[in-house]
């Protein structure tokens, strides 16, 4: 890490304690908090209890895509505190719910392996964070199962926010490449699932790098695009 986004980081983190001291600002409604990163009200709403009902699944090419909870409320602010500032707590958060999953979720394989959507890396300059890799690793410790790096981004810095589907597929052909051979079944992690074109590249490079069970889990489900 070069010596400039170091500095850079310190001072977002110095300015994220000002409007939300840890343990003193709930990161769900900018009220005081009791010494945790959410309020009981924001808890209680992020977990609330029709909370099972709204875990969705789609199939991605014959891979289950599991995601948690609607992108709306208190799990998008929780997203949008984690990729836009920085605030990596709001990553335990998210992955808390993965506590109270339903019965016909998969049981994950001993041997499995966490890995996360790699985000540009012009992206995770700028904001200081990498959303994604946050998000995976507390997941990871939630599941009781190691994360690792398997794939890397090539070039392609376009945000896919607002872009149609067919354009989404445009912008990512080519996105992703493994970084090795896989031999161990996967669970891949990513933040919100809308039309699934990036996880269905992503599912791509990693059965080109070997992976014969693999399944998709995001925190949030945006309503489904034509």
């Amino acid at each position: 890490m070069s010596g400039g986004r170091e500095r850079l980081i310190r001072l977002r983190q110095a300015l994220r304690e000002v409007v939300y001291p840890e343990g003193a600002i709930c990161l769900g409604c900018g009220r005081r908090s009791d010494g945790n990163a959410l309020c009981p009200e924001c808890r209680r709403e992020l977990l609330q209890e029709d909370l099972l009902e709204s875990w969705e699944t789609r199939d991605l090419d014959g891979v289950p895509a599991w995601s948690m909870r609607p992108h709306r409320g208190i799990s998008r602010k929780l997203i949008l505190r984690l990729k836009h500032g920085a605030e990596t707590r709001a990553a335990g958060e998210l992955a808390a719910v993965f506590r109270e999953r339903p019965g016909i979720f998969p049981e994950l394989p001993e041997n499995l392996v966490v890995t996360w959507v790699p985000s540009p890396g012009s992206r995770i300059r700028e904001r200081c964070v990498d959303h994604g890799r946050a998000l995976a690793e507390a997941l990871a410790r939630e599941a009781n199962r190691p994360c690792a790096q398997l794939l890397r981004r090539r070039g392609n810095d376009r945000p896919q926010v607002r872009l149609s589907r067919e354009k989404r597929e445009r912008n990512l052909k080519n996105a992703f490449q493994p970084v090795g051979q896989i031999r161990t079944p996967v669970l891949l992690v990513d933040d919100v699932l809308t039309t699934g074109t990036t996880a269905r590249r992503c599912v791509a490079a990693l059965r080109e790098a070997g992976a014969r069970e693999i399944l998709v889990l995001t925190a949030t489900h945006a309503a489904r695009q034509k």
